[in-house]
């Protein structure tokens, strides 16, 4: 109540204020009259500061105020006396305040008084928190505080670095001093971690100049889980296939990394391989990448992908074909060359498997050709620095209509007539027979075996057991796929082996022998008898000396009187001839020389026989010493509208029989083939010639 009611003559001051020197200040300060002097506090009043030590020495005075020297920064009518010093000592020294107004009131506040002290540096800013222990993601606040010396001129507060927004304040003390503080706010980073931050105070002093005070800081102490978190390798460049090389997994953590696990990663896999930061392994030419996995209590930190440079020679080399699928023949395809090559492949080269030769066709990894049925394989080649790769065998899927191969044939025994029939298409080809027109089953007369040669290829042979020689099937091969068809028909005598038809005619040979040599010693007698009549006789002794042999096989002979059935249509050409058609023939053309000088000269045929040999020994020979025996025939094969028809015609005209009875016996070995040729030629019109061949063995 006496506080109250009894109030009294007191300031409030600060006891002591520190200022550097050159810049000003200002003193807080608040005052009470006692309450009867009320009334005379009006704006008449002003406020001094003295010197404690010299009571007549005046500081400042605030009705002649000189802002050079300071200001009144209070209301004196609301007992508030802060004033600013622009001014003061060059030594430390004490004021009080003085309140004078004009009406009946003066007064001096003797105590407290103010020791302003003067300071040649000004301590560093209050830094709070001190210390800063936080997680990762966590908001975090740090305020800087430092006195406001003259409130004129307060202090600049800075923070280094700059982490986030930052507000600044002017906050009074209790003491009625000013303090400005900044407080900055942001999120904790793992980037803080270990980060020293900081702040400083700036004052401008009153000659323009500016002092820093030293600067208030901290280090900052985040916990986070693993960052950064990474694979080196060792040897870094390019290494072999096979060698070793040494992984390191490193990470940021705090706390730190407690445990490493290591992994291959296969495709969206994690294969296993090991849990130590330092990992040794053999590279290999599966490029495979690899991580780490680095853990603390927080959380789990992973690598990205590392892939080793491991240089190899071209691998996994591979052909694909465009289209893919079945193409037609003669259609276009692509074919690409792929190879796993470090360093990469610098050259391809591509290739036709012949058997076994490689036949080059190009040297791009892409390939366009023209396909064909005939299904040789492609292959590429691939060459780096370090060598070279090779495909496998890729064949192109051609599809084309059958086709019957020249290779098929018949072949014959005395029981059994064998027929082949090779086809190729694509697709495969089915294969049927046909005897006689109609299609062949299995049964006793004869068998079908199916044989396959390869994916595109058959074989088939029927066999027709124990063929009768005048009632011999005609046999009809078809190939069909779904692409087409093709048939080939077989003429089965044409097929005969020579050994056989030998063994079939030894009769009708030895029958047409005998009736050949009765028309040769005919033609025989005839012939001399008509060169009596026609030229000069010579004397006997002379035609018992000559050979009837020498005259038949000489270089060139012209039997005038020896008639031969022949007309303008050569019947006996075109026809088969056995052998009692010659039989006959010979016997009308025997009866037509009895008659033949009663004939016109138009009915006369004219024939010249020419022999010759292989032997060339024996071209030089004469021509008289040759015996001409053997087996002779005439064969004649005939084909009929695109399709085979065997008409043999074998017939034996063994003219070397007639010499075995008039000429000499002593055949010379050396004589392997004779050949005849007869011409036939009527006065108007020349015949058909026919072609004898004897073979002696």
């Amino acid at each position: 109540m006496k506080s109250v009611l009894c109030r009294e003559f007191k300031v409030t001051l600060p006891q002591t204020l520190e200022v550097m020197r050159g810049l000003c200040v200002t003193i807080p300060c608040s005052f009470d009259i006692e309450s009867r002097y009320d009334i005379y506090l009006d704006d008449t009043c002003e406020a001094i500061w003295k010197h404690a030590k010299t009571n007549d020495e005046v500081v400042f005075q605030s009705s002649k105020s000189n802002k050079n020297k300071g200001q009144l920064k209070g209301n004196l009518r609301d007992k508030d006396c802060t004033t600013t010093l622009n001014t003061v000592s060059e030594n430390s020294d004490s004021y009080y305040f003085r309140l004078e107004c004009k009406i009946s009131l003066k007064q001096n506040f003797l105590t407290p008084s103010v020791r302003i002290t003067i300071i040649d540096n000004l301590p560093s800013p209050t830094l709070t928190p001190a210390t800063l222990n936080v997680k990762e993601g966590s908001s975090v606040s740090l305020t800087c505080s430092a006195p406001v010396i003259c409130l004129s001129h307060p202090p600049t507060l800075t923070w280094t670095p700059k982490l986030g927004e930052s507000q600044e304040t002017l906050q009074e003390n209790q003491d009625k001093t000013t303090v400005k503080t900044s407080v900055q706010t942001f999120t904790a980073s793992h980037l803080h971690h270990g980060q020293k931050i900081s702040c400083t105070a700036i004052y401008e002093k009153l000659d323009g100049r500016t002092y820093t005070t030293p600067e208030s800081s901290l280090t900052a102490d985040v916990s986070y889980s693993p960052k950064g978190t990474s694979v080196s390798v060792s040897p870094s460049g390019p290494v072999p296939e096979n060698s070793n090389v040494t992984l390191t997994c490193r990470s940021d953590a705090n706390p730190p990394v407690k445990s490493y696990t290591w992994y291959r990663a296969d495709g969206d896999q994690e294969t296993f391989i090991g849990t130590e930061p330092v990992l040794n392994i053999e590279a290999s030419k599966v490029r495979q990448p690899f991580f780490c996995k680095a853990t603390n209590d927080l959380g789990v930190g992973r690598s990205s992908n590392e892939q080793i440079d491991v240089q190899y020679s071209p691998k996994g080399t591979s052909v694909s074909v465009s289209p893919s699928g079945p193409v037609p023949e003669n259609s276009n395809v692509t074919l690409t060359c792929r190879s796993d090559a470090n360093p990469p492949v610098k050259s391809y080269t591509w290739y036709r498997a012949d058997g076994d030769q490689e036949t080059f066709i190009g040297t791009e990894p892409v390939l366009n050709i023209e396909v064909s049925k005939v299904r040789q394989p492609f292959f590429c080649k691939t060459e780096n620095d370090l060598g070279v790769g090779h495909s496998n065998n890729t064949e192109v899927d051609v599809q084309f209509p059958p086709q019957i191969l020249p290779s098929s044939h018949c072949t014959r025994t005395v029981s059994q007539v064998s027929c082949s029939c090779e086809t190729v298409g694509n697709p495969y080809p089915t294969l049927n027979w046909y005897l006689n027109g109609l299609p062949s089953n299995q049964s006793g007369m004869f068998s079908v075996i199916h044989e396959s040669v390869n994916d595109t290829a058959l074989r088939s042979i029927i066999s027709v057991n124990q063929p009768q020689e005048r009632d011999l099937p005609t046999l009809l091969c078809r190939s069909f796929n779904s692409l087409g068809s093709a048939t080939q028909q077989f003429c089965v005598n044409c097929f005969l082996s020579s050994s056989e038809k030998q063994d079939g005619m030894m009769l009708p040979v030895f029958i047409i022998k005998v009736v050949i040599l009765l028309i040769l010693v005919c033609v025989l007698l005839f012939v001399i008898r008509f060169q009596r009549n026609h030229n000069k006789s010579p004397p006997r002794g002379e035609i018992d000396t000559v050979a009837p042999a020498q005259h038949l096989i000489s270089e060139k002979m012209t039997v005038m009187s020896t008639p031969v059935s022949c007309n303008r249509t050569h019947p006996a050409m075109n026809s088969e001839l056995d052998g009692n058609n010659l039989s006959s023939s010979g016997a009308n053309d025997a009866e037509e020389v009895s008659k033949s000088s009663g004939k016109n000269d138009e009915d006369v045929i004219y024939s010249s026989v020419n022999w010759k040999t292989k032997s060339k020994k024996k071209r030089k020979q004469s021509l008289a010493d040759v015996d001409p025996s053997g087996g002779s025939y005439m064969e004649e094969e005939k084909c009929v509208s695109g399709r085979v028809r065997g008409n043999f015609v074998s017939d034996a005209l063994e003219l070397g029989s007639l010499y075995e009875e008039v000429g000499p016996k002593n055949v010379r070995k050396e004589v392997e083939s004779e050949y005849a040729q007869v011409q036939c030629r009527e006065k108007n019109e020349d015949c058909t010639g026919i072609n004898a061949h004897t073979d002696e063995k």
